[in-house]
């Protein structure tokens, strides 16, 4: 019986979208930019540096190219930001980006913050993770 309630209660936790984690790939839409990120090695590793994949395409489908952003980010609610410092390292084709050097170190709620550095780009968006036992190891 005991049995019973505990598989009853993991398929609660696992299929209620309040509790679960964020799915894989994190995808955001905004009026200018359509992104889809997860690690180029799923799932995520906790304490574990991964490189990241950020695919950007305007609202028509099209990569957005050419851009250059720097990465930051943490858990806002613990005010601390990421234990590494990630970095934008290469375009590998049009509108997809690696970021190196991602570590999160617990489970909980993050943001990774991309912001543009080139003089004509408004470029600023905030991708929101949860990271849980469902979508890392």
């Amino acid at each position: 019986m005991l049995i019973k309630y505990v598989v009853i209660t993991l398929l609660l936790l696992v299929n209620n979208p309040l509790l679960a984690g964020t799915l894989l790939p994190v995808t955001v839409q905004t009026s200018q930019y359509n992104i889809s990120t997860s690690p180029t090695d799923p799932p995520i590793r906790l304490n574990q540096i991964q490189s990241w994949i950020i695919a950007i395409n305007d609202p028509s489908g099209q990569p957005v190219q050419g851009l250059q952003f720097s990465v930051d980010g943490g858990m806002p609610a613990h005010k601390h930001g990421l234990p590494t410092q990630p970095r934008l390292t290469e375009e590998t084709e049009p509108g997809k980006y690696i970021i190196d050097g991602v570590k999160f170190n617990m489970y909980g709620k993050w943001q990774i913050e991309l912001t543009g550095i080139n003089e004509s780009d408004q470029f600023h968006q905030i991708i929101k993770i949860d990271i849980d036992h469902v979508n890392s190891n």
